[in-house]
């Protein structure tokens, strides 16, 4: 090596000693950062239990009303709309048949913007009340509940004013899909369609682009959150408030993020742990005082009971902490960029009522509330009976533990001693009729073969179970026959879910002829979600059990002529609707329940029979679930309204 070289190593060796006190510099600002913020954040905390603390009276008050009469509202709204579209489109149900039809008409898009500003005042209502009470009492002035309503009443006429309808967007949609710092107790209502859910789940693609797009929408929320603040606080309009947000949050994007972040997990978590333990130690007491210390008995219904005082809690207090949360942080970047000029002096002014005005107020709030929980008590008497429990059927076989659409998931559903499979087939292009969910099987093999095109023999030359953990090598596909015969030998039902494709000869006919030559006429139920399937169906053989399979399901369903029983996703399950079917002799089964914190509504409901694909999961909330009728089966349907599930 040549002295220039060794003097170029000694001088990139120097260098990088010469780096090292910078790198330990920029570690140490790190490391200050870290504990800057939080201290910032214990802080923080501390004020946001302090404005809790001063005004949960208020605030607790406001929240139960503002809860009870949106509830109601967007329930009598709701069926309004749902009938208003059907009558304008001509119809008198929706379902997968005709939801273009509804959806596409002129006068319903305009019936669903309206109902959807309606529900967004409800928020923007109680919002505006709850940052009224907060913001005065950072001032040290107390406020009332005529103060708060005031304040809604202002920020909701504010925003139907055209330039500010861009505020549905925000506070209905974005709030509740990101599900970060929910301001009302109404944003815990927008719910993903489970079948939806499972897609995204399910397709690593739409996954992606889902996290993709939740992501940018947390990005997005985090930079304009205090637009609401803004709005709400100074006569301004909307893209002026959001302009103020933006500049407001400059400099504190990862530490607004990062809050809301850490106190959307410690709130979930003291509230499922508080939760948990006055429940059990609700089922302690109780177990002690009928003097029975089982622990088997003290556990059957804590998992319901957790959850439904779990929703309560969130509906009652997560409002309230989080909008303490945020006029700390709103009130925090003011004053650190003297921005004192975004506040309007009036909105923190407190106007002082007399004792007469205030008991007139209390009053007219208990008559409003007493009524509406009048009009709820005599509409849904009928859920003060008991309830049968539900079947449960498993989805595809049980193919949480055996491969979906085979023989042994079908076996290992009998073995469970389920009284129902669901499957679904297909046409091989020698006239077979096999088991399989897709018109190809590259889901379920990796080899991208489409059934129409290839022989029943081309396709059992393929595996269908090696790529599953467990002794699942060698897993073919299964004919339609083979699967029947094994649910004739262990006393179960079958739902035949018809797929195919369009050029398929006689496939109905097929179908048929295999479970008629197999002897399970009386013991399966045709289904599709194709109509014309059930329709063709109904041609063939009228007698034969049909269930018509809806993603969506409103209106009057009897009206469906080709069908006995009806199958929708669990989503469009209410008691009502089970209640309209049994009326009529009509069966209703629900699909597809993956999670058992599901159950106990469905039970509440009144579903005849639940499809899973889990099976040992459900058939293990279901004997953990309460069927007595009277006030725990309306407790149960209330509190599902109210607080629906926030997954």
């Amino acid at each position: 090596m040549g002295d220039r070289e060794k003097k170029t190593e000694e001088m990139q060796f120097t260098g990088f000693l010469a780096k090292i006190p910078t790198f330990a510099r920029y570690g140490k600002i790190g490391k200050n950062k870290f504990v800057n913020f939080f201290n910032g954040f214990r802080q923080f905390l501390h004020e946001v239990l302090s404005l809790f603390k001063r005004d949960y009276i208020e605030g607790t008050l406001f929240i139960l009303f503002c809860t009870l009469i949106t509830a109601v509202a967007t329930s009598v709204l709701k069926e309004v709309l749902i009938w208003a579209m059907m009558k304008v489109s001509g119809v008198t149900y929706i379902a997968p048949n005709n939801i273009r039809q509804v959806l596409l008409n002129p006068l319903s898009i305009l019936m669903m913007i309206v109902f959807a500003v309606i529900v967004t005042l409800f928020s923007l209502f109680e919002i505006a009340g709850l940052l009224h009470t907060f913001s005065v009492g950072r001032t040290g002035k107390e406020t009332n509940l005529t103060c708060m309503f005031r304040a809604g009443f202002r920020a909701c006429r504010k925003a139907l004013h055209p330039k500010n309808w861009l505020l549905i967007l925000f506070i209905l949609i974005l709030f509740p899909l990101t599900k970060l710092l929910p301001l009302s107790s109404s944003t815990f209502k927008l719910i993903v369609p489970g079948f939806i859910s499972q897609t995204i789940d399910y397709t690593s693609g739409l996954n992606v682009l889902y996290n993709i797009i939740y992501f940018a929408l947390i990005v997005f929320l985090t930079i304009y959150i205090f637009s609401i603040n803004s709005f709400v606080l100074q006569r301004e309009s909307l893209f002026r408030s959001c302009t103020r947000a933006r500049k407001l949050e400059k400099g504190h994007f990862f530490e607004t993020l990062f809050s809301m972040f850490l106190l959307t997990i410690i709130l979930n978590f003291l509230i499922n742990s508080v939760s948990s333990i006055i429940v059990m130690n609700f089922k302690e007491l109780m177990s002690w005082l009928k003097g029975n210390t089982s622990i088997v008995d003290k556990s059957e219904s804590v998992g319901t009971n957790t959850y439904v005082l779990r929703q309560i809690l969130k509906s009652l207090i997560s409002p309230a902490i989080n909008n303490a949360a945020l006029t700390v942080l709103f009130y925090r970047y003011v004053r650190e960029k003297s921005e004192l000029y975004t506040l309007s002096a009036d909105f923190i002014r407190v106007k002082h009522y007399s004792f007469r005005r205030s008991v007139i107020t209390v009053v007219s709030i208990i008559v409003i509330s007493l009524s509406v929980l009048g009009i709820f008590a005599y509409r849904y008497s009928y859920l003060f009976e008991e309830v049968q429990k539900p079947l449960v059927c498993a989805h595809r076989g049980d193919n949480v533990n055996a491969p979906e659409n085979t023989m042994p998931a079908f076996e290992l559903a009998a073995s469970e001693n389920l009284q129902w499979i669901e499957l679904d087939v297909h046409q091989t292009r020698d006239g077979v009729i096999i088991c399989n969910h897709d018109s190809t099987i590259k889901r379920v093999t990796g080899i991208n073969m489409r059934i129409h095109d290839h022989t029943f023999a081309e396709l059992s030359s393929v595996e269908f179970g090696d790529w599953m953990p467990g002794n699942y090598k060698h897993v073919t596909v299964p004919k339609l026959e083979e699967a029947l015969l094994l649910a004739k030998a262990n006393n179960m039902n079958v739902q035949v879910e018809l797929k195919g494709h369009p050029l398929d000869k006689d496939f109905e006919e097929n179908v048929l002829k295999v479970i008629n030559d197999t002897g399970m006429h009386d013991n399966v139920m045709i289904i599709a979600q194709d109509a014309r399937r059930l329709q063709r169906i109904m041609e063939i053989d009228p007698t034969i059990t049909k269930g018509y399979c809806m993603a969506v399901a409103l209106g009057d369903l009897n009206d469906i002529p080709y069908t006995d029983n009806i199958t929708i996703e669990e989503t469009y399950v209410t008691p009502e609707l089970v209640r309209n079917m049994h009326a009529k002799g009509v069966k209703v089964f629900c699909w597809t329940v993956d999670k058992d914190d599901t159950v106990q509504y469905l039970v509440s409901c009144g579903v005849d029979v639940i499809g899973t694909d889990n099976p040992l999961l459900i058939s293990d909330a279901l004997e953990k679930a309460d069927y007595s009728g009277g006030f725990s089966r309306a407790f149960h349907i209330v509190m599902h309204m109210i607080a629906k599930m926030d997954k």
